[in-house]
């Protein structure tokens, strides 16, 4: 049966030039530290959703982009701000990718990966890996089982399969073809201008790192002191993995 993902998309995003320009500052920020210097990269944004990474990567210079989603409703707002992006059914994913072998030098992840069941994930990674260049990046993000509301993370959308940690992450770019796999943490929180003050931005700030500091000591409780401390605490998780070049 097909499903309107859009209905859901909409809770939380709007196709509007304000909540564009404000997703494209976030992603400047969470992204811009692991992209590419050469802005002549070719880059493959895998489930381009509305198009926001797209959107922010297009304000960086980058100027070879394309993407593609399985919902329509996405792929009109993608097409409605003039992106380079395709609607690709489910079911044709992999031979997609398999068309493109060896055809981009950054592919593009973003909160995909918990939507693909846990039997077929491994296959869209590998494809993933077979459609970067020698030596090309993945990256993408994911839901973060370590934080402490990741049950609603989970959950909270209806065609999520799964959430990773830092371990099962690397484990899956692993098996998937991926070497020197990195995985940091993302933080959607950022301290506010005179947190001191305890008024405003600053209260949420300090519950949060009041908060934070509680499921720090909880890990290390449970793990232990050196395990404990190394844990990423934060929503999601981003990892970059580079295709292996050949020998």
């Amino acid at each position: 049966m097909k499903i309107d993902y859009t209905r859901y998309y909409l809770k939380w995003h709007q196709n509007t030039p304000e909540h564009r320009a404000s997703m494209v500052a976030l992603y400047s920020r969470l992204l811009g530290p692991f992209l590419p210097a050469n802005r002549s990269a070719h880059v493959l944004d895998v489930g381009c959703g509305m198009g926001f990474a797209l959107s922010t990567l297009k304000s960086l210079g980058f100027d070879h982009l394309e993407g593609f989603d399985c919902d329509q409703g996405q792929i009109q707002a993608c097409q409605q701000v003039n992106l380079n992006a395709s609607l690709v059914p489910v079911e044709q994913t992999l031979a997609h990718l398999h068309a493109r072998k060896a055809s981009f030098d950054l592919i593009l992840s973003l909160d995909v990966l918990e939507h693909i069941p846990v039997d077929a994930v491994l296959d869209v990674v590998a494809a993933i890996a077979a459609a970067l260049k020698p030596g090309g990046t993945f990256l993408c993000t994911v839901p973060n089982a370590n934080n402490a509301i990741a049950e609603r993370w989970r959950y909270n959308d209806w065609t999520h399969h799964n959430s990773f940690t830092e371990h099962s992450l690397d484990f899956l770019l692993f098996n998937g073809g991926f070497r020197e796999i990195s995985v940091h943490p993302v933080e959607f929180q950022t301290k506010p201008p005179r947190a001191w003050l305890p008024i405003g931005a600053a209260k949420h700030w300090w519950l949060f790192r009041f908060v934070r500091l509680w499921r720090r000591l909880e890990m290390m409780a449970e793990l232990g002191p050196a395990q404990g401390r190394s844990v990423p605490l934060s929503l999601n998780l981003l990892a970059l993995a580079r295709q292996p070049v050949a020998s």
